[in-house]
């Protein structure tokens, strides 16, 4: 039987991109995620967490909804078309969600996590989309987890 794998070879398998526009958000998700094993890529920058999704062949991408000149959905779909393994989370702040919920693009959409979130259940939601995605196991979304 092998070992388990090395901290560093965890680190190598599995890359989660966040864009968001706020400040503090990505300074709260990098304070919370910094110990995962995974490497954790944060930005407010669009076209760069795209090309950090292609380039790096991400694993899970996690975007905010409303943004500046773009949507987390948008964000979302277009990984969906380009970069079809990677999971896609939408994290929003936003109580009103019928209008995202009631989109034909829904499917971009893999797991929905609310703002404020609870910090257990976000890493546990991001373990158990990154297990599943290495299972080969599709998302059950989209499954909406409460802050």
């Amino acid at each position: 039987m092998l070992p388990p794998p090395a901290q560093s070879e965890l680190h190598r398998r599995h890359v989660v991109v966040l864009i968001d526009d706020e400040p503090c958000v990505l300074a709260a998700l990098k304070r919370l995620l910094r110990k995962e094993p995974y490497e954790f890529l944060a930005t407010h920058v669009p076209e760069e967490a795209i090309h950090w999704v292609l380039e790096k062949h991400a694993s899970l991408l996690m975007a905010d909804q409303r943004m500046p000149g773009v949507t987390g959905l948008e964000i979302l779909e277009l990984v969906m078309k380009c970069s079809p393994s990677t999971v896609r989370v939408m994290l929003t702040g936003h109580s009103d969600l019928s209008g995202v919920l009631r989109t034909s693009k829904i499917e971009a959409i893999q797991r929905l996590i609310r703002k404020p979130w609870d910090a257990e259940e976000l890493k546990r939601s991001i373990q158990d989309l990154l297990r599943q995605r290495e299972q080969g196991t599709p998302a059950d979304g989209p499954r909406i987890s409460e802050g």
